[in-house]
């Protein structure tokens, strides 16, 4: 073969590369209106692009336990790492977020080994499923020139995310890879989130400025907690739906709307404590209370006493008494009680109405 026709081949990929990323390369990032560093926990959703399973997926975006991975998608804890999951799936994986200069990302994580064949577009597209660019990859790792890296290089993998409040509220932030065909109402629908909010946190003022097979922000409903401000784990966030561990992993905590959007946790002591100087999980006990430990409650009349998770630091887990009435505001009356017009009542209203009519 020429030296010709060898070049051909050579500047073959690049120009393919650049023709098809072209429109790809115009998406932007999330916002994050931190200015100084910020921290928070976010999902996003990876469409996998061939059967594969939880362990892979763990693998790949280097999740250090597979019950995060778990209770981000509400699976049982005796789910395996073999667990299959089929082609185009959509697996919500939780991701740290680092907020810093008006950008969300993942910051050190993922990590990627390139291998033979890869290219930026390649492993932004295919490999991530299109939830980062090639562009933000290259710029994450100081590459000048996104058609020259090198087999056995490690890519940081800068995933969307953001941190900020959303009219108030604390929120999980969600990537959602656009399907084509999808409009901003199917969308905010699908995720019950308000159709103005989504458009506007994401800067999109018409529909057609909705991207197919792009990332878009969706900010999901996170249960209320009793988290102190100085916890190691503050805010602690999770959406409807989810669970997740938290404090070295001794408690874990799940959000249902069902019960009142308040996050319920509990102790979990089914686990190895290899991430911490804990060698077993410090008392969960509420002070204040006759006996009451975290997770337990007790009634007397219309109030009912709840020990919450309240947070952790290097030595202690914090604890709360939190009190709910679980009686109505306003209890029903029997019959000798209700106000009612009689006939007198009502004769008497109806002629002075029509007095009123005569003047």
């Amino acid at each position: 073969m020429g030296f010709s026709k060898l070049f051909l081949l050579h500047l073959l990929p690049p120009l393919l590369f650049s023709a098809l990323t072209f429109q790809y390369c115009t998406a932007q990032g999330f916002n994050c209106s931190s200015v100084s560093p910020t921290s928070c926990h976010a999902l996003v959703g990876y469409i996998t692009v061939n059967n594969t399973n939880l362990g892979a997926i763990q693998s790949l975006f280097d999740i250090k336990n597979l019950r995060s991975l778990l209770g981000a998608n509400n699976l049982s804890l005796s789910t395996p790492s073999s667990y299959s999951i089929d082609a185009e799936q959509v697996i919500k994986v939780p991701i740290p977020c680092v907020c810093y200069n008006n950008t969300g990302t993942s910051g050190q994580v993922p990590t990627y080994k390139i291998q033979a064949g890869d290219a930026l577009y390649h492993i932004a597209a295919e490999v991530f499923s299109r939830l980062v660019l090639y562009s933000q990859i290259a710029a994450a790792n100081n590459i000048s020139d996104p058609n020259q890296i090198d087999i056995g290089d490690t890519l940081t993998i800068p995933l969307p995310c953001s941190c900020d409040t959303v009219n108030g509220e604390r929120v999980v932030h969600y990537a959602h890879v656009v399907k084509g065909g999808s409009s901003l109402t199917e969308i905010a629908g699908e995720f019950g989130v308000d159709e103005q909010t989504l458009a506007r946190i994401n800067g999109i003022t018409s529909e057609n400025e909705l991207k197919a097979d792009q990332p878009i922000d969706v900010p999901l409903r996170a249960c209320n907690s009793s988290v102190r401000s100085d916890s190691l784990d503050s805010p602690l966030l999770a959406a409807d739906g989810t669970y997740l561990f938290t404090a070295n992993g001794c408690v874990r905590c799940m959000c249902d709307a069902a019960n009142n959007w308040t996050l319920n946790c509990e102790p979990f002591q089914n686990i190895t404590l290899s991430n911490s100087n804990w060698t077993t999980c410090p008392s969960m006990k509420c002070d204040g209370s006759e006996g009451l430990t975290l997770g337990n409650n007790t009634t007397s009349g219309c109030n009912r006493t709840t020990c919450s998770y309240a947070g952790f630091n290097s030595s202690a887990i914090f604890t709360t008494l939190v009190q709910h009435s679980t009686c109505s505001s306003s209890s029903p009356s029997n019959d000798g009680s209700r106000i009612m017009l009689n006939i007198w009542d009502f004769i008497l209203i109806l002629f002075l109405f029509c007095f009123h009519l005569l003047q």
